[in-house]
């Protein structure tokens, strides 16, 4: 696994973090005669595959070498043992679990750790990766993939490392396709143009927060459904004020205001979310699309609120804060608001009434 073989290996894990996003959960473990976590703080847990755990993996992807020889029975082991220690502690929602096995080679089927661990409920999908042209060890990989419900592929050059990656989504949403589980999603905020494409790249004005709203798009031909065919996505960009206008403004008061998260805790839109800088208003903040809820309510220390709209609940909650109201004096009230879900499927609102 040295050269371009170690190359191609590196762009093909980042390519597969490149499909995941805030609600999934990773790790990365290199292996040889023993176990490395990419990140060492973080071994044996996953953590959310947010931009930043992605992009601080990805530098820690670059300082990789070739050493030894790699063992990978004791890499499944440890993958199996995450993978079951992460279910027990509740923060994953078990919907689909993967091994993505990237090598030049395994000498074995290993099927016994496949029998101790996955068989015969399989839960764990195993896809495995073959890198470099030879096929001497296509058929142990091949076994393994068929025997675990996954996908083998090989990969020979940089120009493969993308369409190979992408098969293994496929291969997920089968179930789901066969189903008819038409999942809507909604985005995360981000900062987006209103105006026609041209007159956009020409001043870059009309600048709104925006969101996207998307779901698959199935066959539904009798003679494809069983085979579970995902045609693709349909979407469309829906500006967060458009969202704002459902809220029942004469329920705020004067002082009051309305907030809406993520099922991830990320602010869709709030008064405090300023995503552009003052000066020049074109220029956008880092990480302005996952602000988190308790980094501007911050009176929430115990993230109660926070929480509870995170989990989905409905009701009435208060606590004591403090606002900028006249000339940048600071003034004690209770804020007192009612959650509601207002049938997104993964944002919640608050609507927050002060009163002094």
């Amino acid at each position: 696994m040295k050269g371009l073989r170690l190359t191609i290996a590196k762009q093909t894990v980042s390519s597969i973090l490149d499909t995941l996003g805030d609600d999934d959960f990773f790790n990365i473990i290199a292996y040889n005669e023993e176990l490395h976590y990419v990140e060492p703080c973080l071994n044996g847990t996953l953590v959310q595959a947010d931009r930043a755990n992605k992009e601080h993996f990805r530098e820690h992807l670059d300082k990789l070498f070739a050493k030894g020889i790699g063992m990978l029975d004791i890499a499944l082991n440890e993958a199996f043992n995450t993978l079951n220690e992460f279910n027990h502690t509740g923060q994953g929602s078990i919907c689909s679990q993967a091994i993505m096995l990237i090598t030049d080679g395994a000498v074995d089927t290993y099927d016994t750790i496949f029998a101790k661990y996955n068989w015969p409920d399989r839960k764990v999908r195993i896809f495995t990766y073959l890198i470099g042209r030879e096929a001497a060890f296509a058929d142990n990989l091949k076994w393994m993939a068929c025997a675990n419900k996954g996908f083998f592929t090989q990969i020979s050059t940089l120009a493969d490392v993308q369409e190979n990656v992408m098969e293994y989504l496929h291969v997920l949403s089968r179930p789901k396709v066969i189903d008819q589980e038409h999942d809507v999603v909604w985005t995360e905020a981000y900062i987006d143009s209103t105006l026609p494409q041209a007159q956009k790249l020409a001043d870059d004005q009309g600048l709104v927060l925006m969101t996207t709203v998307a779901m698959p798009v199935f066959s539904k031909q009798n003679e494809t459904r069983s085979k579970g065919i995902l045609l693709g996505v349909v979407g469309t960009d829906v500006p967060v004020k458009e969202l704002l206008k459902t809220i029942p403004k004469y329920k705020l008061g004067i002082h009051g205001y309305a907030f809406a998260i993520t099922n991830n805790g990320y602010i869709l839109t709030h008064p405090e979310l300023r995503p552009l800088y003052e000066e020049g208003k074109k220029r956008r903040k880092p990480n302005y699309s996952s602000v988190d809820l308790s980094e501007v309510e911050w009176e929430d220390r115990d993230d109660v609120l926070r929480n509870a709209m995170v989990n989905r609940k409905t009701g009435k909650f208060s606590m004591e804060v403090k606002k900028t109201v006249d000339k940048g004096n600071f003034t004690s009230h209770t804020e007192q608001g009612s959650m509601n879900k207002r049938g997104f499927n993964h944002c919640a609102f608050l609507f927050a009434q002060v009163f002094f």
